[in-house]
């Protein structure tokens, strides 16, 4: 029994034993896999420092692919998983796939998957993809791969071919890494050789260069020689080309500045003929519109006494109207006292013949009496249509002498740029023929040409300023004049179109230093017609002018537009005299005038009031004010 027990007991203890070895053993294995899968982490860690990939400048994340099923491997190679290395961050990807490798940088393989590295370098081709296998058997398509030598020590081969024909360049220190004692070799043998290659190089140099310097030294003396030589005749030279280098110099200098002038001459010349004929144009423009402007002051004495006639002959017609009137009340009283007297005397057979009689005479007087008022009243009409006709050849007149100040204005305003720019170029030709002089006598001087020059840089510019300034004045006063002598409507905004009526109406303000505000509270876009507001306008700042600032200076205008409910209102008020009650109510009766005794017709503000209604279809208003004229004029957009 006893033996029994203690069989069954060793059995135990040899079972126990046994299975401790044997866990023991694979621990150890364990252990060691575990610290070669460490390593050959870190050695792929390390292989980065020391080659260089042909797009590395650009790579932000450095893809590293494992391709294998060792987990502690994969496991070591992920805690590389966002460690920076030069410039980009490692990125551990699992490859499940051959298709997955085209965009990696360095694919790791496996001791199972190294026997597939045909597959995978052929897969890749030419690609800068660095191979790290493990074991592989076929050297031709490996780049680095792991080894371990007969100490069982882990190490790596090196292919360079391979890897130069992936475009891939490996730095000589790798091998300190661990390389294989043939790789170290070769690349100890390359060193030499390339080290004893480099000193036969120098050594001929060397020669090269001592007897480059004899030749340089037998050089330098004849040069010496030679040298001297040439400063004494370079000496020479110098003073001499000097001299005609000063001489080159004036001649060109004097040549250019000749054209230069001449140049300037003749375009000054041009400019100054084209002056002179627009001048001669717009004085004889000016000239005619003199003419037509006392032509129109005639026709309008000659209206007014036409006026007054027809006046007189229209007191005269309503006293006849009012006589004939009463001769035929007379006649009508005697016809019924006549009519009473037969009625009381004629009795019977007489009554009925005699009022026949008297009606029949009643009729015939009251006929013609009706007739004679028939031609009354159509001479009467005919006088209220010459009447009208008058007022609108009023009109028309004032239009025109409105357009005549205007004219006045404008040529006096071009008058001064006009006459700086003829003194302007009458100073310029005479400094010109100055230089001519001096040009012809031989005594041209530096500081004349310098003067000229001076002098024609001046009178250009103010011959450019002055131009232009005349040209604005004739823009303005076209579009200006165009509008007020003629009513064809057109598209315009108002706040620039007044503008510039206030422009060209500026030299009749300007002698009393009077000033014109404009302002409006947004852009004013209409289709009407613009004339018509030109009249009106310019009747408004004359009164103003006129009256409102008479023996005053510093006067003040303000024109306020206005668009509200597609409604126009220009707000229009000064800061003169004033009107009191009465005249503000008389303000737009024609004839009307505070100014009789110094020419003024009393027809402006009448004739305003007419073209806002009739043409514009709006309102005129005059405002109580405690200083000055205030009038607000309302009229549609469209």
């Amino acid at each position: 029994m006893k033996s029994g027990i203690t069989i069954k007991t060793l059995a135990l203890i040899k079972t126990i034993v046994i299975s401790s070895i044997l866990f023991s053993i694979l621990s150890v294995s364990a252990f060691e896999q575990d610290v070669s899968d460490k390593v050959k982490a870190a050695f792929v860690f390390n292989f980065i420092k020391y080659i260089e990939w042909p797009n590395e400048k650009k790579l932000v994340n450095f893809a590293i692919g494992y391709y294998g099923n060792d987990k502690t491997y994969h496991i070591e190679l992920q805690k590389m998983h966002g460690i920076k290395v030069k410039h980009f961050s490692i990125n551990i990807i699992k490859i499940t796939s051959l298709e997955q490798i085209n965009q990696l940088q360095i694919i790791v393989i496996d001791r199972a998957q190294s026997r597939s590295i045909r597959n995978i370098a052929r897969q890749l081709k030419t690609q800068a993809t660095l191979i790290v296998s493990d074991n592989a058997k076929d050297k031709k398509y490996t780049m680095l791969n792991f080894i371990k030598n007969d100490k069982n020590k882990l190490g790596f081969e090196l292919n360079r071919y391979q890897m130069l024909n992936a475009g891939l360049k490996v730095s000589p220190d790798i091998l300190v890494l661990g390389g294989t004692e043939l790789d170290i070799a070769n690349v100890l043998k390359e060193m030499d050789a390339t080290i004893t290659s480099s000193l036969d190089e120098i050594k001929e140099q060397s020669t090269k260069l001592e007897q480059l310097k004899k030749n340089v030294t037998s050089r330098e003396k004849q040069l010496t020689l030679q040298q001297k030589e040439l400063v004494l005749q370079q000496e020479k030279l110098t003073l001499q080309s000097s001299q005609l280098d000063k001489q080159d110099n004036e001649l060109k200098q004097n040549k250019d500045d000749f054209e230069s002038l001449q140049n300037n001459y003749s375009q000054i010349t041009k400019e100054l003929d084209d002056s002179r004929i627009q001048l001669t144009n717009n004085v004889a423009s000016l000239d005619s519109l003199k003419n037509d402007i006392q032509q129109k002051e005639h026709s309008i004495d000659n209206l007014e006494i036409q006026i007054n006639e027809r006046k007189k002959v229209l007191n005269n017609l309503e006293i006849r109207h009012e006589i004939q009137e009463q001769e035929i009340t007379k006649q009508t009283s005697v016809i019924q006292r006549q009519y009473i007297f037969l009625i009381l005397t004629v009795v019977a057979s007489f009554a009925i013949l005699i009022i026949l009689i008297v009606i029949y005479k009643s009729r015939k007087a009251l006929h013609k009496v009706n007739r004679e008022l028939q031609v009354n009243i159509e001479a009467l009409a005919e006088a209220n249509i010459k009447l009208s006709t008058a007022q609108d050849q009023l009109v028309e007149s004032a239009k025109m002498a409105a357009l005549g100040g205007l004219v006045a204005g404008v040529a006096h305003e071009i008058n001064t740029p006009l006459g700086v720019s003829v003194t302007a170029t009458s100073h310029l030709a005479d400094q010109i023929d100055q230089f001519d002089r001096e040009y012809k006598s031989g005594q041209l001087k530096k500081s004349s040409l310098d003067t000229l020059l001076l002098d024609a840089k001046d009178s250009c510019g103010m011959l450019t300023r002055n131009l232009r300034r005349a040209s604005e004045l004739i823009s303005n006063f076209k579009q200006v004049a165009v509008d007020q002598s003629s009513e064809n409507r057109r598209e315009f905004e108002l706040e620039s179109y007044i503008e510039e009526l206030i422009q060209s109406l500026r030299p009749q303000f300007k002698q009393g230093h009077h000033s014109i505000h404009l302002t409006a509270n947004s852009k004013i876009s209409l289709n009407n017609f613009p004339g018509v507001i030109a009249q009106i306008i310019t009747n408004l700042i004359m009164n103003s002018l006129n009256h409102g600032f008479k023996n005053k200076t510093h006067g003040e205008i303000f024109i306020e537009l206005a668009l509200e409910n597609n409604e126009i209102i220009i707000d229009y008020r000064d800061k003169g005299i004033g009107l009191t009650e009465q005249q503000r109510e008389k303000v737009f009766e024609p004839f009307y005038t505070t100014a009789r005794s110094t020419g003024g017709s009393g027809l402006g503000m009448s004739i305003s009031y007419n073209l806002i209604t009739s043409k514009l279809n709006g309102s005129i208003n005059c405002l109580k004010s405690s200083e000055g004229a205030h009038f607000r004029i309302t009229f549609p957009q469209e």
